[in-house]
């Protein structure tokens, strides 16, 4: 009992100690110090107790507390100094919230395309023969706002040649197709420059990306004015003979589409990248490991491949938009012959009729951008080109023993999905040929190839390595070192 009291005498006796070495921070210690105060624990006289020792947890616990409080404010004045000095620079990682909103913009222009595609199968393009960004973004409200339409429709060509018998109700079929259209576009565009500039105003994106965000609400607006660039050609009967089917410029609807397909694909790789940023900077450490295996030598030709595969892709759907400019679905619908054979005659695919020079020197370029014959045979070439590719990058991933070791498993689930794309695309495109482009169809075969485009940038995204990011992440490793460094030098060594 003796050994006992005198045990707990000295563990009495050290509790002052104990309490401003492991309850009292070291800034308060110091500061403590140099204004010459003494410390607030007491040794307290009385001998030792239960109560005395509940008395002593108490105070030592409401000391606490006000140590805490005390660097918890000047952490606080620290920060507020530290962010009024830095208040208007871009921060180095954006908000993951403009992520989100980038995702929901890409579909919203992925819906718009698929859309504008309807809008050209069911031929009602051509119905809004004005082009009003303001006024024009309310339908005729009344008989004789939908008469002064009709009116202006009627004197298009396409009435005159195709719709001659068109009624009202008709006419209000096709001109609420356009107009939703149209419609559509505004949002799109609204949708993005206004959430665009409260981001940049309000500091929630990386100067690079603020950048970013302003290429891509020109491109919209420029893309708005492609369209009625895009319609505005097929009010006129002077695009390869009068009285011809009138119809829109192949390249002008080319362009139109590939404006669209550019805006999309920036939406969609900058969201991936702000996630891909945030999920890899919650860990420095694991960050760094994945982001050094994606950097091996021999994961460079994967990723020069993909890239390839996108561009591929992407150079297809455009060929895919010059046989809708053309009608060339309507022609040679089997497969895998064109006529006798795989591919028509040499005098067919470059027919003379096309050339505008007395030299025939844009024979083969006319021919390969307006020849029907020739417009199909190249997109099947680029099509079959464009699946083989992916097959083959398929069987790289899974026969290369370097790929089954570097490729990370995100990647291969990513390449299984590009693989399943394609197919899904060869079935639509086959099927949309062989039945003589039924609108359902040939709507999907449109939507399946930004769908393939969409799953090949998401493979991209899963492999490519972010410089930026990277050098983050070493920076971020380092200053976690430091403070650590400093936190270790801190911890007392006796008690």
């Amino acid at each position: 009992m003796a050994s006992l009291g005198s045990s707990m005498l000295l563990l009495r006796r050290a509790a002052p100690r104990l309490s401003k070495e492991l309850f009292t921070c070291r800034q308060c210690l110091v500061r403590t110090q140099n204004y010459g105060t003494t410390s607030t624990f007491r040794t307290p006289s009385a001998p030792f107790s239960r109560n005395t020792s509940r008395l002593n947890a108490t105070s030592l616990r409401t000391q606490a507390r006000k140590a805490f409080a005390r660097c918890a404010s000047d952490a606080a004045v620290a920060n507020g100094a530290k962010s009024k000095a830095t208040k208007s620079s871009f921060p180095e990682v954006t908000d993951k919230k403009v992520a989100y909103w980038l995702l929901g913009s890409a579909a919203s222009v992925f819906g718009i395309v698929v859309f504008g595609g309807l809008t050209r199968l069911t031929e009602s393009g051509l119905s809004i023969t004005e082009w009003r960004p303001v006024t024009g973004s309310l339908p005729p409200m009344n008989a004789e706002d939908w008469e002064s339409e009709f009116a202006k429709y009627r004197a298009s060509p396409e009435f005159k040649i195709l719709n001659s018998t068109m009624t009202l109700s008709e006419f209000k079929s096709i001109y609420y197709m356009e107009w939703i259209h149209r419609l559509w576009g505004r949002f799109v565009g609204i949708s993005f420059v206004l959430p665009a500039v409260y981001f940049v105003a309000r500091k929630q994106v990386s100067k690079p990306m603020a950048l970013r965000l302003a290429g891509i609400a020109g491109l919209i607006g420029f893309q708005g004015f492609i369209g009625w660039w895009m319609v505005k050609s097929g009010l006129k009967d002077d695009l390869f003979a009068p009285g011809s089917h009138p119809r829109v410029s192949q390249y002008r609807l080319t362009a139109h589409l590939g404006a669209a397909f550019v805006c999309y694909t920036a939406m969609l790789w900058n969201g991936l990248a702000i996630l891909r940023s945030h999920r890899l900077l919650s860990d420095p450490d694991a960050g760094i490991k994945i982001l050094d295996a994606l950097k091996d030598t021999k994961l460079k030709l994967f990723r020069r491949s993909v890239a390839g595969l996108a561009l591929l892709v992407f150079v297809t759907a455009m060929s895919g938009a010059l046989v809708a400019g053309l009608d060339a679905g309507l022609i040679y619908n089997e497969f895998p012959y064109m006529g006798n054979g795989l591919a028509p005659p040499m005098a067919e695919l470059f027919d003379n009729r096309y050339s505008r020079h007395e030299d025939r020197s844009d024979l083969w370029w006319r021919n390969m951008l307006e020849n029907p014959s020739l417009v199909q045979l190249d997109h099947r070439i680029l099509a079959m080109t464009t699946f083989t590719s992916i097959m083959a990058l398929w069987a790289y991933t899974r026969r290369s023993p370097n790929m089954k070791r570097l490729l990370p498993p995100a990647a291969r689930k990513g390449v299984h999905g590009v693989v399943a794309f394609a197919w899904m695309q060869v079935g639509l495109g086959l099927s949309t040929l062989l039945y003589l482009v039924p609108t359902p169809l040939a709507s999907a075969h449109q939507a399946g190839s930004l769908f393939l485009l969409t799953w090949v940038l998401v493979l991209g995204s899963r492999i490519w390595h972010p410089s930026r990011t990277a050098k983050l992440l070493q920076m971020a490793a380092k200053a976690r070192g430091q403070s650590l460094s400093r936190a270790a030098s801190h911890v007392p060594h006796k008690l």
